[in-house]
């Protein structure tokens, strides 16, 4: 069977050229990254010791929970890099995808090579071929230089070594050495490890001889991959396992957020396509049912149920188990087909069954090669080094859509020291941002458009008309317009992510913006505040940098704004949008105005906005707009205040407070 599926027959070459073709392809279409961990956890570790970048350095390096041997990989490839003068960080990123591409190539042939025996169709075996290879996630997946994909492609190694018709004795040293590799790039491992030997020593009955070799191999491995490696990197003897579970015991939950034990259930179904998803279900159903000897389940069971118990969920925590759909899928397709075989209503369900998937996984494919990698933050970050590399560029950007890095964090693999950030708040902020030396742009998140820039005037607008009648031209979007539809289906992509870029280009609309030339605009982040009430300023919560003001009974006041009118004099009108923290729906926390006549002719004047008729949400921050009407009198007035005002004990918590007169 092996040799009819490996000879040279054209359908099965072509699916190898094809398939090879459409991993590199994915691979350097698919930049960026899947999640921040293939970046901060990987290469900016690697950056310690390569002195060529200045790298942002991930908590967890200080605690030292994180095995080390993929950076040491990583450092290889940029001293390589540097060696040839290759200083592109794109380019390098890329190479290290097409790395891990092939490795993980490979991976998948082999395995498909030494578990075909156990089909016994010939057609069959070729569906094999394709699936393993095509299924629409798989190259995605396998491009990615992380641990997910490492530690899953170790574990195809070794289970083909475990399933090649050769017995001897370096087979089963290179069977341990897989093992410990697939554990030593991502520990979670460890549990499918688990599972498979329990399936080789109860179900495949391998006597306990045929374990000594691999498991000291394993041990071996480890000392010098694993704790050498690590020890070498972190300075000092160090277990990290051990850590690892230690610290994520402790902090996981309160850092990351919960998921219901559920959580991995639902994306099961969902997040590979309900149409992946639903058969995928129903073939660990039957196999749990009909064949519980299933050795891929040995594997699959433990990890998913372990990880399903663990508080904190992300769905790529089981990308390591995806290479193993494939030979599930077809350990159900080819118990039916001996079971049914001949019979026509079969062969018609099959083909058409077949047909659809296909259609179904070549569209999912299409949308994979079409777009970078997860929610394309680097989308604008790339587009300014291949257009903009040697320009001064001033970025102006929304929640979460810093182009060059997640949560605020600035990479610094990718950084552009010719690039400035600023964070976006609302749409009165834009003209204070500006910079007249600077190549501008304006990038924010579709799902934050509107109520940043739908604000005060411009309340019920169309986002895309306001920003163009004040000089913002649509530039272009992180995933094309064809595919945007298609991600939400293929791959649980929130479209509300999707990242719009627009450049400034001037007044070219014949906007009448005078207030905006002179607007007076302050802006509070609770870091480094010169404002009053500073000593209300926490590190219990925050929307960006570090820090917030809490208010309560105690502390009834927050950070305080006061200065002379003699500077807004002009002004009609006042505008302040801040962040805002709550922990109970209460009605008395408010932003108080309050402008004042230090001569004494004119009494105090005293106006507030409850936060409560501005939202309800609770235990998140929430964007909140407050606009007041200057009274006719205002510049007859000498100072003013600003602050949040909170008289009872529940706190409440500011942030990121930016005021606007005009």
């Amino acid at each position: 069977m092996q040799n009819r599926l490996f000879s040279g027959k054209p359908v099965n070459v072509a699916i190898y050229v094809l398939s090879f073709v459409v991993f590199m392809v994915t691979a350097v279409v698919n930049y960026g990254y899947h999640h921040a961990d293939e970046l901060f956890q990987i290469i900016e570790y690697a950056g310690i010791k390569a002195d060529t970048f200045t790298p942002l350095i991930a908590w967890e390096y200080d605690v030292q929970i994180r095995p080390m041997l993929q950076p040491t990989i990583c450092l290889g490839f940029l001293k390589f890099f540097e060696l040839i003068s290759l200083t592109d960080p794109y380019v390098q990123a890329m190479i290290m995808r097409i790395f891990a591409a092939i490795i993980s190539y490979l991976a998948i042939v082999t395995f498909v090579r030494n578990t075909a025996d156990r089909i016994k169709s010939e057609k069959l075996m070729t569906v094999y071929l394709a699936a393993s290879l095509l299924i629409w996630f798989i190259p995605y997946i396998a491009c990615r230089f992380s641990s997910e994909t490492f530690g899953g492609v170790f574990l195809l190694f070794a289970m083909s070594i475990y399933f090649s018709s050769k017995d001897d004795v370096w087979r089963k040293v290179l069977l341990g050495i897989c093992l410990a590799l697939s554990f030593i790039f991502r520990f979670q491992m460890g549990l499918a490890i688990f599972g498979f030997g329990l399936w080789a020593l109860l179900i495949d009955k391998k006597r306990w001889k045929y374990f000594v070799v691999p498991v000291l191999s394993f041990v071996v491995a480890y000392a010098l991959l694993g704790v050498g490696v690590d020890s070498w990197f972190y300075g000092g003897f160090v277990f990290t396992p051990y850590k690892y579970v230690v610290v994520n015991s402790e902090i996981s939950a309160d850092w990351f957020g919960s998921s219901p034990w559920w959580y991995y259930l639902d994306n099961l179904v969902s997040y590979p396509s309900y149409f992946v998803g639903i058969p995928l279900a129903a073939a660990i159903i039957y196999l749990l049912v009909r064949n519980p000897k299933n050795p891929y389940l040995w594997c699959l069971v433990p990890f998913f149920v372990a990880h399903s118990l663990i508080a904190h969920k992300e769905v790529r925590f089981l990308f390591p188990m995806a290479l193993l759909v494939p030979a599930i899928f077809m350990s159900v397709i080819e118990r039916l087909d001996e079971k049914w075989a001949g019979e026509k209503p079969w062969k018609l369900t099959s083909y058409i069954l077949l047909s659809l998937f296909a259609l179904v996984n070549i569209v999912g494919l299409g949308a994979n090669m079409s777009k970078s990698a997860g929610y394309q933050k680097f989308y604008l970050a790339k587009y300014i080094n291949d257009n903009l590399k040697d320009e001064q560029v001033n970025i102006i950007h929304g929640p979460d859509s810093n182009p060059y890095g997640p949560f605020g964090a600035i990479s610094g693999f990718y950084k552009n020291e010719n690039a400035t950030m600023h964070k976006f708040t609302n749409i009165y902020g834009i003209w204070y941002l500006l910079r007249a030396d600077a190549v501008n742009f304006f990038t924010c998140r579709k799902c934050d458009l509107e109520k940043m820039v739908c604000v005060g005037e411009f309340a019920g607008r169309n986002p895309f008309d306001v920003l163009r009648e004040l000089g913002f031209e649509y530039q272009s979007q992180s995933i094309p317009k064809f595919t945007e539809k298609l991600c939400e289906y293929y791959s649980g992509f929130d479209t509300g992510m999707v990242l719009y870029v627009f450049k400034y280009v001037g007044d070219k609309y014949g906007f009448d913006k005078t207030n905006f030339k002179k607007a007076v605009f302050y802006y509070n982040d609770c870091e480094n505040s010169e404002w009053g009430q500073s000593q209300t300023i926490t590190s219990e919560k925050y929307y960006s940098g570090g820090h917030s003001s809490v208010v309560y009974f105690d502390s009834r006041y927050g950070v305080t704004l006061e200065d002379s009118i003699s500077k807004v004099s002009w002004a009609k009108n006042l505008s302040v949008v801040l962040q805002v923290y709550q922990t109970e729906e209460i009605r008395n926390p408010c932003l108080a105005f309050e402008i004042i006549d230090d001569t004494g002719k004119k009494e105090k004047v005293w106006d507030s906005r409850k936060i409560i008729d501005k939202t309800k949400r609770t235990y998140e921050w929430v964007n909140v707009v407050m606009d007041f009407e200057l009274p006719e009198d205002f510049s007859e007035y000498t100072s003013f205040k600003i602050y949040p005002f909170n008289p009872i004990e529940t706190p409440v918590y500011f942030d990121d407070i930016f005021v606007v007169f005009y």
